[in-house]
């Protein structure tokens, strides 16, 4: 899995106490027992922690949508990035 998903795992396991069995890719954010609050916390963590804004949580979104989600946003402002340093 990639680096986002292993710090958004970890996040859930230490911050929201999230039994380490219930953290798959396949899992919803929903079926984790986090409400709507949880989810706003989520999306603040991993702006923190990953430096990219993750807007769209829902709590029917997986954990392994929530990485690509991640990682996508982490690829598309590298790719600014590079573009603007030309």
């Amino acid at each position: 899995m990639s680096e986002s998903y292993r710090i958004i795992s970890d996040c859930l396991r230490a911050e929201f106490e999230v039994a380490a069995e219930l953290v798959r890719p396949e899992a919803a954010l929903a079926d984790l027992s986090l409400d709507s609050l949880a989810l706003v916390e989520l999306s603040l963590m991993v702006e923190e922690r990953l430096g990219v804004t993750v807007a769209d949580i829902r709590p029917e979104s997986t954990l392994g949508e929530l990485a690509a989600l991640a990682d996508a946003t982490v690829a598309a402002d590298a790719t600014l990035a590079v573009g603007a340093a030309r």
